[in-house]
């Protein structure tokens, strides 16, 4: 009867977190607006808490290894933003000054398509389909940069908020950090005492999975980001620093980052020649390879033990319903539900 009722309780708080996820669907402009601090700082957290224990078992105080942490990630920013920030910059903006003239190239090798196509043999109806394709193609095309261009406008435009939530979250973070035994006993004290053991239980299972995520994931970003930022320098593709950062960024997305990242970079670099546009592929793939063959292994140490077609299926549900974001959060709330159910079937049966 004991494990029935337990069995009930993980049913009923996956029907929860189920219930919040469609929610977050509905609202997720406000909510976000509003948890943006908290989710940026649980972020911080997660990053930096493995140092901060670190520090606690020589003996330092952990408000201290907090502000010292705080401190080395303060002067880093300092030395990027005056020794590298320049050429990204600088990337950045002859990227922008030269978009006109990428599409407009890319536009003419599609016009010349297109009349290749209209002066071929093939029958009629296959023309229509094929022209039918490539309408539809360019309206989501042009509506996907025309969002991306008016989210990165907002963005910028936003910078001032922007850095008030970085530092909100700095400050909710170092409170999360070092009040973290007492808000767990608190969260405890509210679930029956008969259920702490199991919630303990599915707490620790929870954070390695998102510990892992976090971590292991935006470390190997930096890692995979860097290496492509150097592989594209070194064959001599324009605006490298910006295109790495987007690979490394789009790296985090599971199966499909790698190929979203590497787009941009083939795209500018087929403006040059096909050749550079190859050496170019070659640098992602064999950077690809580095990184499941040496670098996700050692970071990630733990899996998050699902499927390839589960995380692939966990994709492109979070892409449909919550964009990049979705994509992003999408396998590591899988694998959370999964461990709730799991440990409810495992009651039951």
């Amino acid at each position: 009867m004991r494990n029935v009722k337990k069995a009930v309780f993980y049913i009923i708080l996956s029907v929860l977190f189920i219930g919040l996820v469609i929610f977050v669907y509905f609202f997720s402009d406000r909510i976000f607006k509003i948890l943006s601090p908290l989710l940026i700082a649980i972020v911080i957290a997660y990053i930096i808490y493995p140092l901060v224990i670190k520090f606690e078992r020589k003996g330092i105080k952990r408000s201290i290894a907090i502000i010292v942490i705080y401190t080395f990630i303060a002067l880093s920013i300092v030395f990027f933003s005056i020794y590298i920030m320049p050429y990204v910059l600088d990337n950045a903006k002859q990227l922008f000054n030269t978009l006109p003239s990428i599409t407009n190239n890319y536009k003419d090798l599609f016009n010349s398509l297109v009349s290749k196509i209209k002066t071929s043999k093939w029958p009629p109806e296959i023309k229509n389909v094929i022209f039918n394709e490539i309408n539809n193609a360019t309206i989501l095309v042009q509506q996907y940069f025309s969002s991306a261009m008016k989210k990165s406008l907002g963005a910028v435009a936003s910078s001032i908020a922007i850095l008030i939530n970085i530092v909100l979250s700095m400050i909710i973070a170092y409170y999360l950090l070092k009040d973290i035994d007492g808000i767990k006993r608190s969260a405890l004290l509210i679930a029956p005492k008969r259920m702490r053991n199991e919630l303990v239980n599915i707490g620790r299972e929870l954070n390695s999975i998102i510990s892992h995520f976090i971590q292991g994931q935006l470390l190997t970003a930096l890692i995979v980001g860097i290496l492509e930022t150097l592989g594209l320098y070194f064959i001599n593709v324009k605006y490298p620093f910006v295109l790495g950062i987007v690979g490394g960024i789009a790296n985090i997305i599971p199966y499909f980052g790698p190929f979203l990242g590497a787009i941009p970079a083939v795209a500018i670099a087929l403006l040059d020649s096909p050749s550079k546009a190859l050496f170019a592929v070659l640098v992602f793939i064999i950077v690809q390879q580095i990184d499941n063959a040496f670098i996700s292994p050692k970071i990630i140490e733990g899996k998050l033990g699902l499927h390839p077609i589960t995380t692939i299926i966990a994709v492109l549900v979070g892409g449909e319903f919550f964009g990049i974001i979705g994509m992003l959060i999408g396998v590591p709330i899988t694998a959370m539900l999964k461990v709730v159910f799991k440990r409810a079937i495992d009651l039951v049966v």
